[in-house]
């Protein structure tokens, strides 16, 4: 019989998913609630109880705010069967009306969600970007109000709902030290969301708040610079090919930042587009805050300058889904768009060149199409002789067009017409023998 830890009995409804660690159930009784059981073979199981015990005895305050909204899936109550404690109650998220943040922060994702994904994020707009890591940064000022580490602050972690509001799951991971001083760890992590000293530490070193901050960095960069990872994508600009991704960490070289080897990439907007409060924060976070981590904002920083963003925020005369801050002359995301345009334009032009074929170009309305359309159908023609152009390293290298044909080599004939004279030859001289020998037979008879 399974039970919550203060004796009420526990009936498990209908199974809602399973994890690496466990199986999460509805529950009959209380529809706010999902529980979560433990698998039995569970590697570490008793450290995993007596963490999540020692969670329930320190809930963060503001981890479900008096709206009803939850912003951590933090454990609620143990559950038990029999003495044993077989898993814990959280509270339920609507998943019907949330999104992972990666579905927000990737440009494609966003504009092109799945048939089966909530299509609200269609029309989300910057202004609702920079609500989200507002969001953000209240839900880690809430982890952070206990002695809880967030870990493996990946977007896969990060729920975002329709209005804004982000919710943290897989709370159960984070790191956390109870009131004995015993320390229950985070050992797992994704590189491109871990702050330096953790990438080239021990996994089983104890985490500190402030690589928390790093990646919060990282996420508000991506939510407010179109996605763009701040030590991955842009133009290297150093010796060799560009480094790692903990590297550039390392070393403070974030895509446009001050003294960064690392440029931001044409099609990506740089760190002048953002004010000059948000830019300060964050050369603090990457840059002064690569060696020192003393350095980085806390999330409490960042929320009070996002949401002085609001008033600085205008919208673009060209496009009304374009916003931008206020510092800015003139709309980045229209300048990328036409960079990206005339990208698309000198690519056609190069391939045209490399493979002789004309670029295209949009004709009148009434002007009779390059295909030859003859009842609705295009005209088939006969296909393009073989381009005299190939592609070697980027350039096009020129080869002269061979006379005789696509499948022969210079200074060779072809086999089929030597066999061919050769037999005329033979046959001719066996006609002049046997007209000769014909010839004298009868002078001789």
């Amino acid at each position: 019989m399974l039970r919550l830890d203060d004796g009420t009995e526990l009936f498990l409804g209908k199974r809602l998913a399973k994890a690496g660690e466990g199986e999460i159930y509805d529950i009959a009784s209380h529809p706010q609630w999902v529980a979560k059981i433990f698998h039995t073979s569970l590697r570490g199981l008793d450290a995993k109880r007596d963490k999540v015990k020692a969670m329930t005895l320190s809930p963060p305050k503001g981890a479900v705010q008096p709206n009803g909204f939850v912003v951590l899936t933090w454990p609620q109550h143990v559950i038990t069967d029999g003495h044993v404690v077989a898993g814990y109650v959280m509270p339920k998220i609507d998943t019907a009306r949330t999104v992972e943040i990666h579905a927000l922060t990737n440009p494609t994702s966003r504009k092109s969600p799945h048939p089966n994904s909530p299509q609200w994020p269609r029309k989300a707009s910057w202004k609702f970007l920079l609500n989200v890591a507002g969001n953000l940064c209240l839900a880690v000022e809430t982890v952070h109000k206990v002695d809880a580490v967030i870990g493996d602050f990946q977007e896969r972690n990060i729920l975002v709902s329709d209005t804004s509001r982000v919710t943290l799951v897989d709370c159960d991971s984070m790191q956390f030290t109870e009131q004995s001083g015993r320390t229950f760890g985070c050992h797992v992590g994704r590189p491109e969301f871990s702050a330096p000293e953790v990438l080239r530490g021990h996994n089983n070193d104890p985490r500190r708040k402030s690589s928390d901050l790093f990646a919060l960095a990282i996420h508000i960069h991506l939510l407010l610079m179109e996605g763009n990872h701040p030590f991955s994508r842009g133009k290297w600009n150093g010796t060799g090919d560009q480094p790692s991704i903990s590297t550039l960490a390392h070393g403070g070289h974030w895509a446009g930042g001050p003294g960064s080897r690392l440029a931001a990439h044409p099609l990506a907007p740089t760190p002048a587009m953002l004010p000059p409060e948000l830019r300060t924060l964050f050369v603090d976070a990457f840059t002064r805050g690569a060696t020192n981590p003393g350095w980085r904002p806390d999330a409490s920083q960042w929320r009070q300058v996002l949401m002085r963003m609001d008033a600085y925020t205008t919208t673009c005369s060209r496009d009304p889904s374009h916003a931008y801050s206020t510092n800015n002359t003139s709309c980045p995301w229209c300048v990328i768009d036409s960079e990206r345009k005339a990208r698309q334009v000198r690519n056609a032009r190069r391939r045209s060149r490399a493979g002789g074929v004309p670029p295209r170009v949009a004709s009148p309305t009434r002007a009779r199409s390059p295909q030859g359309v003859r009842g609705g159908q295009p005209a088939r023609y006969p296909p393009p002789p073989p381009s005299p152009f190939s592609v070697r390293g980027g350039q096009p290298i020129w080869h002269p067009p061979n006379p005789y044909g696509p499948n022969m080599a210079p200074g060779r004939v072809r086999s089929s017409n030597t066999l061919a004279t050769v037999t005329v030859f033979v046959v001719a001289i066996a006609i002049g023998l046997a007209v000769v020998a014909i010839v004298v037979l009868m002078m001789t008879g």
